[in-house]
């Protein structure tokens, strides 16, 4: 034992007196991370770090200096001691931070750090010169060093996404929307859904997109109904990639939604029964799928939709010489970002208009507005928010009865019973044979109209839950119609060629 403590103390001593180590915290945190100067980053306790110890000891002593598992859990123990005593502490991130009202790119193992000020960029060689730290996993790939590129060569990225025409397409705007909003670490991350049939290039899309801010071992995962997985993927990754989504039961929409924004969850510790765990992260995320997984109102709002177009045979290349060409522009490309993003830093203004998502959808406006598309995208943006709330109203059976039935009547007025048994005798419906999805209960449909009311009221239909004494009671109607004139034409008027509007955006002073 007293050999242990010996070889454990020599060692913690050499440690102590290597020059190119240092020891620091992670704020708000017990973690111990060690700094392997000028670029190099690990936790303490890391096998990576544990071989550059055995390294470094060996080169120091001239011979073989092995530790014991024991003797090695005593080092870090003391390493940790030493980084309580000097009280080092710096902000944790992974690829993408900020401090200072600056913005901090990782390049990834054995790279620079890319530091994007208001109007320009520039390369920090070394971790000492930062007021930050990144958590790098093993699995990390690195990112190439940026060309310095003027922000029209972003456009170059459609080179990479097949299918895609016009530099002024929907689609494309809200792809450099949010590939340039994963750039910024001091704003929530719209999920970006890449819908499509077959063939068109989803999964490739997704990995370009990911591989050009935060590429890994993982290019994408499939879902998972454990949230404990979506963690572990969040603490390591900076883009997360859900491949092949068809659905989401109502705990994982949650859970994406605070994924965004960047709200706590809660999980239960492993192995305990009482216990808690907190998290919070933070990420962009992009998910494929070939229908419309979104159906509750609050993941829609935190998403951006982009069709893409099936890749014509002719078209298609094979991965021997598609990813050796993403190679090529990928420097490129990222100059291009980093010049939108020092662009958007230099501006304070703010858009006439502004949607949810606010802080990202203001950085992007600032940003693409140095190609003169900043009211272009907020556009974009609000129509893609639009379409999947009309998809996911008619999505649902008794939520497209209820429109049906209010583009018919104009009006209704009862409690939530009552209206059910109005939906389901004007659809036809009998007491046994009801699609999938209908309301079990007036209750299930009560909650229904609660959580689509903001994306029927887009639509025009207008609902109102009154409080009396016999119970809740349900008013609904033409949102451009007062009641009365509503009450009225539903007596016998049935027009067929009304049409609901999309939702509008609404204007802000």
């Amino acid at each position: 034992m007293a050999k242990d403590k010996s070889r454990t103390v020599k060692a913690l001593k050499a440690l102590e007196e290597a020059q190119e180590l240092r020891l620091w915290r992670a704020r708000g945190t017990p973690q111990v991370f060690a700094d392997v100067l000028p670029r190099d980053s690990y936790p303490v306790g890391d096998e990576r770090f544990l071989h550059w110890v055995l390294r470094y000891l060996w080169e120091k002593e001239g011979e073989a200096f092995l530790l014991r598992p024991e003797e090695w859990r005593m080092v870090q123990d003391g390493l940790r001691a030493l980084a309580l005593r000097d009280g080092v502490e710096y902000p944790l991130f992974v690829r993408v931070g900020g401090a200072e009202g600056e913005i901090f790119w990782d390049l990834g193992p054995g790279q620079p750090v890319v530091k994007i000020y208001p109007g320009g960029w520039e390369l920090v060689d070394s971790l000492d010169r930062l007021p930050l730290r990144f958590l790098r996993s093993a699995y990390m790939h690195p990112l190439p060093v940026p060309e310095r590129a003027s922000p029209e060569e972003v456009f170059l990225l459609r080179e990479l996404i097949p299918g895609m025409s016009g530099e002024g397409e929907e689609n494309f705007l809200l792809l450099l929307g949010w590939l340039l909003g994963t750039l910024n670490p001091e704003a929530p991350y719209p999920i970006l859904l890449l819908k499509g049939e077959r063939g068109a290039g989803k999964t490739t899309t997704a990995r370009v997109l990911k591989g050009l801010v935060d590429p890994h071992q993982v290019a994408s995962m499939a879902p998972s109904p454990d949230l404990r997985d979506l963690m572990v993927a969040a603490r390591w990754s900076h883009v997360l990639v859900l491949d092949n989504v068809s659905n989401f039961n109502q705990a994982m929409a949650d859970a994406l939604c605070r994924m965004a924004t960047g709200e706590a969850l809660y999980l239960r510790r492993l192995y305990t029964d009482y216990q808690e765990e907190v998290v919070t992260y933070r990420r962009p995320l992009v998910m494929t799928s070939v229908v419309d997984p979104m159906s509750q109102p609050d993941l829609i709002d935190r998403t951006l939709s982009v069709e893409l177009q099936r890749v014509p045979d002719t078209e298609r290349l094979p991965e021997a010489e598609f990813w050796p060409r993403v190679e090529q522009l990928r420097p490129r490309i990222m100059g291009a970002l980093l010049a939108l993003a020092a662009h958007a830093l230099s501006r304070t203004d703010i858009p006439p208009f502004v949607p949810r998502m606010a802080d990202f959808a203001v950085f992007a406006w600032r940003g693409l507005s140095a190609l003169g598309l900043g009211d272009a995208f907020l556009d974009a943006y609000e129509r893609s928010r639009g379409l999947l709330e009309v998809a996911a109203i008619y999505d649902n059976p008794a939520l497209s009865v209820l429109v049906d039935y209010i583009r018919r009547k104009f009006y209704f007025r009862g409690t939530a019973p009552e209206l059910l048994e109005e939906l389901e005798l004007f659809a036809g419906y009998s007491k046994t044979a009801k699609p999938w999805g209908w309301p079990s209960s007036p209750r299930a449909l009560g909650n229904l109209l609660a959580r689509f009311r903001g994306s029927l009221l887009a639509l025009g239909i207008r609902l109102d839950r009154i409080h009396t004494r016999e119970g809740n009671v349900w008013e609904v109607f033409l949102a451009g119609e007062k009641k009365e004139e509503g009450a009225a034409q539903s007596e016998n008027v049935v027009q067929d060629d009304f049409e609901l509007p999309l939702p509008k955006r609404a204007a802000t002073s």
